[in-house]
């Protein structure tokens, strides 16, 4: 997010770089769902932090499934005219994350989702389940 669009959101103005980010979850969350990403969730960062605006979560049953997820994100955000600035993959693709700069994508083996438990590490942010 632009410094002018952080005032303007601290100001209560809208604007239309919300809207983008807003998509851009939206757009990634049913990329992930698309491809049998499991519980796919939109946390909405933006009253609590600045380096992101939304987190979207999602969960695959073994890794090599976590690394499709994350590769049709990453072709549905390209198509949609977003390059990914960053992409962290932990050994043996249990978590996933891809980085669209006000966008974060995590894509979890079902057992490191359990173990680093995002959501709950973010229960005070609103949260949606994605629906399809």
């Amino acid at each position: 997010m632009r410094r002018d669009e952080s005032v303007a959101r601290r100001e209560g103005i809208g604007t239309e770089g919300e809207e983008i980010t807003r998509e851009m979850a939206e757009v990634s969350a049913r990329a992930a769902a698309d491809m049998f990403g499991k519980d796919v969730t939109i946390i909405d960062l933006r009253e609590l932090v600045s380096y992101a605006d939304y987190f979207v979560v999602a969960s695959a049953e073994t890794d090599r499934q976590t690394r499709r997820v994350a590769e049709e994100v990453i072709d549905r955000m390209i198509e949609a005219g977003h390059r990914p600035r960053s992409k962290r993959v932990d050994e043996g693709s249990a978590w996933i994350s891809i980085d669209f700069l006000d966008v974060v994508v995590h894509v979890f083996t079902d057992e490191a989702r359990d173990y680093y438990r995002l959501e709950s590490l973010w229960r005070s942010a609103p949260q949606e389940r994605w629906e399809a």
